[in-house]
């Protein structure tokens, strides 16, 4: 079975545009540059937009993926498995706050309440109400094997494709400073 995925869609939308942004920045500064302007000039200023396409994709990648088994929460830095079996409850008071066994609570940044947030929920229409309905109906639907599984694991810093984007500027930093490519 296919996850469920909810994710906050106004931070995800923003950070495609920003990523849309930052690709056309690198290309104007390629492209339009002066002629009196440096190649380590353009190499820096293109290596800290793609820092900023880095940051970005790390925001963008914020969701709770609720599978048959249990709750992938994937955050900027982090991702968590709870299973089923660790699972307690869910509350949306102060944003979205994840209980388990041992009184442990897991909080998403993404996830957190704000007064248009608020506004939807009075409605029905918000993401946190949303979420949790999504979260109750994984755990009504969870298989009794998974509810044996109490073992969260927590996976600190969670590597990505994206994260390749820093080497970029530990390349341009020493060739801007060794002097290969002149400032």
């Amino acid at each position: 079975m296919k996850p469920r995925i909810v994710r906050r869609t106004s931070l995800w939308a923003f950070c495609v545009l920003a990523w849309c942004a930052i690709l056309t920045g690198i290309v104007l500064v390629w492209t339009v540059a002066a002629p009196s302007d440096s190649t380590g000039d353009s190499l820096m200023a293109t290596s800290v937009v793609l820092g900023i396409g880095w940051v970005m994709t790390r925001l963008g990648r914020s969701r709770i993926e609720v599978h048959e088994s249990g709750l992938a929460l994937v955050d900027w830095w982090r991702r968590e498995w709870i299973p089923w079996g660790a699972y307690r409850s869910v509350e949306k008071e102060d944003g979205l706050v994840i209980h388990t066994r041992g009184m442990e609570q897991h909080i998403l940044m993404s996830f957190g309440s704000s007064m248009i947030e608020m506004a939807l929920d009075q409605r029905g229409k918000g993401l946190l109400t949303r979420t949790v309905e999504a979260i109750r109906a994984g755990r009504l639907k969870a298989s009794p094997e998974s509810l044996k599984d109490r073992d969260i694991k927590v996976q600190r810093w969670e590597f990505i494709p994206a994260d390749l984007l820093l080497v970029q500027l530990l390349v341009c930093l020493a060739l801007t400073q060794t002097g290969i490519v002149p400032m």
